[in-house]
C-alpha cells in the first residue's frame, strides 16, 4: 500500500512540476480546482485514518513528541488544533464506514468530514441525512444541522454548564502584527453583545455617509463601534460622545438626560440609513417545549442565527421584557397567506420570515448581515405584500435578482438560486419555446 502511495506521490510530482496555469482557460482551470479537491479531500482523509492507527501505537513518544497530535503537527505542517481535530475525525471515521466511504471517495471536504462524524457520533440515524447536506449546503450551514443534531441527543443544561466553564476571550498579534481575537461564549451573550454595536455601528455610517466618506463594509463598521464604546468608557474623544449613546437607547439606567450633540455640529445632507433592519434577538421555540420545560426530538428551541439553548435561557429573554426581543412560538398563529396593501412587510410577516431565513435564502450562503425582503413577483403588478411570496435575501444575491433576473426555484425555505437561463427558473415556461404537437 506504501508502495502504491509513492507511486501516485510521484505521478503528482511530475504533474505538478509540468503544470503552467496561464496555459488553461479559465473553464478548464475552474475544472481543475475542482479535481484538486476532490485529491485533496480523498488525501485528507486517508491521513486522518493512518494518524488515527499511528497514534495506537508509541512512535510518538520514541521521537519525544508530547502526544499523537503533536507529532502530527509537525509532521504535517499544522497547528496543534487542527492536528487534535484531524486525530479525532480519523478516530471517528474508523466506526463510520458510510462518512468514510464518502471522505474517501473525495465526496467530503476534512472539514466536511468533521463535522459529519460529530453529527453522526451524537445519532447515528442522521448520518446519511448529514453526508447530503455536506454536499448540496455551505460549511456554515453543515455546522448549524450538526449543532441541532447534537442538541437533540443531549442535556442542554449540561452542555450549558459546560460550555460556560470554557468561556474565553483570547487576543493575540499574527504574524503582520495585527490585532486578532476569538470569542467562545452562550449565544445569548453573542446576541447581547450584537445588541450593543449594532445601532452605535448604524450611527456611524450614517454619520460618515453624511461627511461624503466612502461605504466601510459591516465587519469594519462592527470594529469601530467596539473601539468608539471602548473609547467613550475611559473618557477619550470618540466619533460619538456618551450623550450619543443613552440618546440611542443605551444605559436606561441614566435618569438625568444627557446634552446630545447639537445639530449644528452634524454633519449638513440628507442620510441614508444602513441596509437590512435593526438588530433583534429572535428566540424560536415550540409552544409544547415551552410549556413542557425541555424540547423533544424535532422540536424547536432555539435563538435564530446561534443555535439551540435550554428552556431556561428562553424564559429568561422572556423575562427581560426588552422589546427588541421577537419570539416565534411554532404550531400556533399561522401567518402563510396573510398580506396586506403596503410594499413593505410588516411586524408579523417580518418576524415570520426572520423565522424562517435566519440567514440569506439562496442555498449554500450562510450570510446574516445586510439582510433584505424581497417580493417575488413586482410589487407593481401585484400591489400586495403577501407573506407567503416574500424570501429574505442578502445583499449580493438581491443585486443578481434584481438587476440580472436570477431567482430562487419554486419552493419555501433555503433553495437553489438559478440564472435566466437554467430550466429550473420559475419563468422557464414562459421563456421556453412551445412543443409541437
Amino acid at each position: 500500500m506504501c508502495q502504491q502511495l509513492c507511486s501516485l506521490r510521484q505521478a503528482l510530482a511530475v504533474y505538478a512540476s509540468q503544470f503552467d496555469a496561464p496555459s488553461l482557460t479559465p473553464a478548464q482551470a475552474g475544472q481543475v480546482v475542482g479535481l484538486c479537491a476532490q485529491i485533496e479531500a480523498s488525501a485528507a482523509s486517508i491521513k486522518a485514518l493512518a494518524a488515527a492507527r499511528s497514534a495506537e501505537g508509541n512512535d510518538w513518544r520514541l521521537h519525544g513528541y508530547r502526544s499523537p497530535a503533536e507529532q502530527l503537527a509537525d509532521r504535517a505542517g499544522m497547528s496543534p488544533g487542527a492536528a487534535k481535530r484531524t486525530l479525532e475525525t480519523g478516530r471517528r471515521l474508523v466506526n463510520q464506514p458510510e462518512v468514510a466511504q464518502a471522505a474517501l471517495a473525495g465526496e467530503l471536504s476534512l472539514e466536511q468530514a468533521t463535522a459529519v462524524s460529530d453529527g453522526a457520533a451524537a445519532n447515528p440515524t442522521k448520518t446519511a441525512e448529514l453526508i447530503d447536506k455536506a454536499k448540496r449546503s455551505s460549511l456554515p450551514e453543515l455546522n448549524d444541522e450538526v449543532a441541532k443534531v447534537k442538541a437533540e441527543t443531549c442535556d442542554l443544561e449540561a452542555r450549558r454548564k459546560a460550555r460556560h466553564a470554557k468561556r474565553s476571550f483570547r487576543r493575540w498579534t499574527d504574524r503582520d502584527g495585527a490585532l486578532d481575537a476569538r470569542l467562545y461564549g452562550h449565544p445569548e451573550d453573542g446576541a447581547l453583545i450584537w445588541r450593543m454595536l449594532d445601532p452605535i455601528r448604524r450611527r456611524l455610517n450614517v454619520l460618515r455617509r453624511q461627511a461624503g466618506s466612502a461605504n466601510d463594509p459591516l465587519d469594519a463598521l462592527d470594529y469601530d463601534a467596539l473601539v468608539t464604546i471602548a473609547s467613550i468608557a475611559i473618557g477619550k474623544d470618540a466619533e460619538l460622545t456618551f450623550a450619543d449613546l443613552v440618546q440611542l437607547g443605551m444605559f436606561p439606567q441614566c435618569e438625568t438626560p444627557l446634552p446630545a450633540r447639537s445639530p449644528e455640529s452634524l454633519p449638513t445632507g440628507r442620510s441614508k440609513k444602513l441596509a437590512g433592519s435593526p438588530l433583534r434577538v429572535m428566540i424560536r421555540v415550540d409552544l409544547d417545549t415551552l410549556l413542557r420545560g425541555v424540547p423533544l426530538e424535532g422540536e424547536l428551541c432555539e435563538i435564530a442565527g446561534y443555535g439551540p439553548v435550554p428552556v431556561s435561557v428562553i424564559e429568561n429573554l422572556l423575562a427581560t421584557e426588552n422589546p427588541f426581543i421577537i419570539g416565534i412560538l411554532t404550531k400556533s398563529q399561522a401567518l402563510v397567506g396573510v398580506y396586506h396593501h403596503g410594499r413593505r412587510p410588516n411586524a408579523h410577516q417580518r418576524s415570520a420570515l426572520d423565522f424562517l431565513y435566519p440567514s440569506c435564502a439562496v442555498e449554500g450562503c450562510s450570510s446574516r448581515q445586510g439582510m433584505q425582503y424581497d417580493h417575488r413577483q413586482d410589487y407593481a403588478y401585484t400591489k400586495i405584500t403577501a407573506f407567503d411570496l416574500l424570501d429574505r435575501f442578502c445583499r449580493y444575491h438581491h443585486q443578481l435578482k434584481t438587476n440580472q433576473d436570477w431567482a430562487l426555484v419554486e419552493g419555501t425555505g433555503k433553495r437553489a438560486f438559478v440564472p435566466p437561463h437554467d430550466p429550473r427558473h420559475p419563468n422557464s415556461r414562459q421563456l421556453s419555446p412551445a412543443r409541437s404537437p
